[in-house]
């Protein structure tokens, strides 16, 4: 896995990556997703972290129909105990943590999703999504769908954005570039990540 994503940051200063591409992954990308498909070129399960990308190696990144599928809660915490007890007994190793469950607990995994492409995307880069709007026919019909987001949700992400919902969560800073919806469909949102800057958490 390394020894690939090593070859194809060699080849460009940064990569354009489709973040859940499944088996369309669009022109021009590198595309990842849990599922090995002939088209996809790292797979990886995008709710383990960190992913196997270096710091700032993505130009620009897509997610079509994906965050609607993480989920927004952090996870059992049950299951972190049962990793530490393992650990402890020796019964696996650090080793395989990092390589099988990676981080224990990241918390809310939507939220943690987010942090990661920020990590992985340059400065000033864009990261577009496409997703199902949080009230429509299609967000309700499919069973898998449980983060269900709106166009104030954007609003945690970005610092300077009126509302001043970034500082609940103080997540790593974006800015809305665009956002649009259909209640009854879809929303398209772009998002350019910002720098870190202190002010934010005041």
């Amino acid at each position: 896995m390394k020894s690939n994503i090593d070859i194809l940051l060699k080849k460009k200063s940064g990569i354009r990556l489709d973040i859940g591409c499944g088996q369309n992954k669009q022109s021009g990308f590198i595309g990842m997703d849990y599922a090995a498909y002939p088209d996809v070129d790292i797979v990886w399960n995008v709710e383990q972290f960190p992913w196997p990308l270096p710091d700032e190696s993505v130009l620009l990144a897509v997610s079509s129909h994906l965050v609607e599928h993480l989920n927004p809660h952090p996870g059992d915490t049950r299951a972190e105990g049962l990793i530490k007890l393992l650990l402890y007994k020796k019964l696996i190793s650090e080793k395989d943590i990092k390589e099988y469950i990676g981080e224990i607990n990241p918390g809310p995994r939507f939220m943690r999703f987010m942090d990661e492409v920020w990590r992985v995307l340059k400065f000033d880069g864009e990261f577009a999504i496409g997703c199902p709007y949080a009230t429509s026919h299609g967000m309700h019909q499919d069973p898998t769908h449980i983060n269900f987001i709106n166009e104030t949700t954007w609003g945690y992400f970005d610092p300077l954005e009126p509302s001043q919902l970034y500082r609940v969560y103080h997540p790593k800073p974006w800015k809305i570039k665009f956002s649009a919806h259909q209640p009854n469909g879809n929303m398209e949102v772009v998002l350019i990540k910002r720098r870190l800057d202190p002010s934010y958490l005041q």
